[in-house]
């Protein structure tokens, strides 16, 4: 569901706005006193001896006449009993028309320049256009995401909140959303947000002090509100839901990071998911000429793998849902849905693996994303170099782990060199700064021509550039845009369904629990055989299996990965929702998170 103002909606916010932001009170009182004066006045003149009867609407010009000191009344016959009139009025008039005139002119302005728009149409928008809506406090990049996700591809009505004017503040409010500026620190911020009539609240500032600071006083004025939590310490995610009574806690670092480190060891994670604890990848994973899989059948690796293949990339055609019998050759792809732990394996047969003794992974950047990266990766038992400009805490963590942590300028050349870049075999560029991890790249690669890259590049051009510069040993990321759709499945209270391009095809990966409908008691072979829908794993009773057997009937409660195009998931949601005899269709659960 894409959704933009348009031009009718845009006017029709804008003058909701311009009604209650034009000066009704001042010109209720200037014109009160221009009517109640020109009927004194009126009433004074009619009494003058030899005058001919003054209408209201003369004595109204004449007033209005004398506020601006050109006495026109003169023409009448004069009395000095009027006298009064022609002092009071222009002194009392002449300010209120002043101040009414600044008010109206400022009103307008506001209202045909969007330029001259401040902080007061900002808060304006909120106060009389936007309720029942999502607040987003932060609008760094992950915030700056979240937002235009929850606007363009759900249709949600957003205010966003942020410290400062910046660049994707500017970026965010051309799309209509509302943004007040201001330090969450401050209590009266999130009233301006209107706090009071939103639904859910989004804390995702790049400090986790101030966002639990900002959870905890919107649970306190909001109890209803449903809360998301940004934190880097994923370990303390279920003591912040039990004590502060968060509703979901995202670290944007730890669902990037994984996609960081399998790439760089040769495969490209694609989406992660989890199940009853259980993290599972849909990978992508290239096979060199040294693999052990040539020459084997796309069935034989999936039994032996325990993997559900999803498609096969061969020359340049892709095919989804390959048949089994197909023949494994050099360069081609799989795209596999697997458990996370069985991938390094699977890796490593593709002849595309890193891990152990082929080579050190240098990791540039040791903020949190870099950090974990490293942390994984040693996990992995890969060789591990950690590079940064200063020592950081996070530095000492690694070394504890053992890791080598060297500080250094690794924009020059210079320093790459002399930590053997010519001999690593990958490198993962993942500072915040774009430009910092682009020269890093591009040194690396002149040292080292061979060497995989992992870059990470928040701007959506300039990634799309170095995909198609850096060529097959290259992968991009946004941390960001990998972290933003948990944060848009945790606000919306949904399953989270993952967007995946296979081909010219964009497909959805989702989970789907099957209720007491019309898909109980049907085959998995059924729903497999349907075009566009392939089924990646089932889940009966906490028994997981991955590639399900098609024979298998659908019970009640049981739990479906499927990937679909986004029209068919619809459908199927249709039909999962649809009761089929003596069934009742209880509730599909909330927010999952992975």
């Amino acid at each position: 569901m894409n959704t933009t103002f348009s031009w009718r909606d845009d006017f029709r916010r804008d003058s909701t706005v311009f009604f209650y932001l034009f000066p009704w009170k001042i010109t209720f009182v200037l014109f009160g006193a221009i009517f109640s004066t020109a009927g004194l006045f009126q009433w004074s003149y009619n009494r003058l001896e030899q005058a001919p009867d003054l209408s209201f609407i003369k004595a109204v010009f004449a007033v209005i006449n004398m506020i601006f000191l050109e006495l026109a009344f003169s023409e009448l016959p004069f009395s000095p009993q009027l006298d009064l009139f022609a002092v009071l009025v222009p002194l009392i008039g002449l300010p209120l028309f002043s101040i009414f005139g600044i008010r109206v002119i400022k009103a307008l302005r506001i209202f045909f320049l969007r330029a001259e728009r401040g902080q007061e149409w900002q808060e304006a928008l909120v106060r009389y256009t936007v309720d029942h809506h999502i607040i987003v406090c932060g609008l760094g990049r992950v915030g700056y995401r979240v937002a235009t996700r929850l606007v363009q591809k759900y249709g949600k009505r957003v205010v966003a909140i942020n410290e400062a004017q910046s660049p994707l503040v500017e970026k965010l409010m051309g799309l209509g959303v509302p943004v007040i500026l201001g330090n969450l620190e401050e209590p009266e911020v999130l009233t301006k947000a209107g706090l009071d009539r939103a639904e859910v609240v989004i804390a995702c500032t790049d400090s986790d002090w101030i966002n639990l600071e900002t959870a905890l006083r919107a649970r306190k004025l909001k109890p209803s509100a449903r809360i998301v939590l940004r934190q880097f310490e994923d370990d303390l995610t279920e003591a912040f839901q039990q004590k502060f009574q968060v509703d979901a806690v995202i670290s944007r670092s730890a669902v990037a990071a994984l996609s960081f480190v399998y790439a760089a060891i040769g495969g490209e994670i694609l989406e992660t998911f989890e199940l009853n604890g259980q993290p599972y990848a849909l990978a992508c994973v290239p096979l060199d000429p040294t693999s052990p899989l040539l020459g084997r059948t796309i069935g034989g690796v999936a039994d032996e793998q325990d993997v559900t293949i999803v498609a096969h990339h061969h020359g340049d055609r892709l095919t989804v849902e390959p048949p089994l019998d197909t023949q494994l050759t050099c360069h081609d792809t799989l795209f596999l849905f697997t458990p996370l732990q069985r991938l390094v394996s699977l890796i490593e047969q593709s002849g595309q693996s890193t891990s152990g003794d082929c080579g050190c992974v240098i990791v540039c950047g040791l903020g949190n994303t870099g950090y974990r990266v490293a942390q994984h990766l040693a996990a992995l038992s890969c060789q591990v170099l950690a590079l940064d400009f200063e020592p950081k805490r996070l530095g000492k963590r690694l070394e504890m782990l053992g890791v080598t942590v060297l500080a250094g300028d690794m924009r020059w050349a210079n320093f790459l060199a002399e930590v053997d870049v010519k001999h690593a075999s990958a490198i993962v560029a993942c500072t915040p700064d774009d430009m910092v991890n682009l020269q890093i790249t591009l040194h690396a690669r002149a040292l080292n021509p061979a060497i995989r890259v992992v870059l990470r590049i928040f701007d959506d051009e300039l990634a799309e550039q170095m995909r198609q510069s850096l060529g097959d040993k290259a992968v991009v990321y946004s941390t960001s845009a990998l972290a933003a759709p948990d944060f848009v499945a945790a606000a919306l209270n949904r399953r989270n369904i993952r967007s995946v391009q296979l081909g010219p095809v964009t497909h959805s990966i989702t989970r789907l629990r099957i209720n007491g409908a019309s898909l109980a008691g049907l085959p998995l072979s059924n729903l497999q055989a349907e075009d566009d829908l392939t089924i990646l794993l089932h889940t009966h009773q906490g028994q997981v299996n991955i590639p399900p057997p098609l024979e298998t009937a659908l019970t009640p409660g049981d739990e479906i990965v499927i990937m679909a195009t986004e029209e068919k998931l619809d459908l199927l949601n249709q039909r999962n929702l649809t009761s089929g005899p003596g069934h009742s269709c209880p509730s599909a659960g909330g927010y999952s998170p992975g």
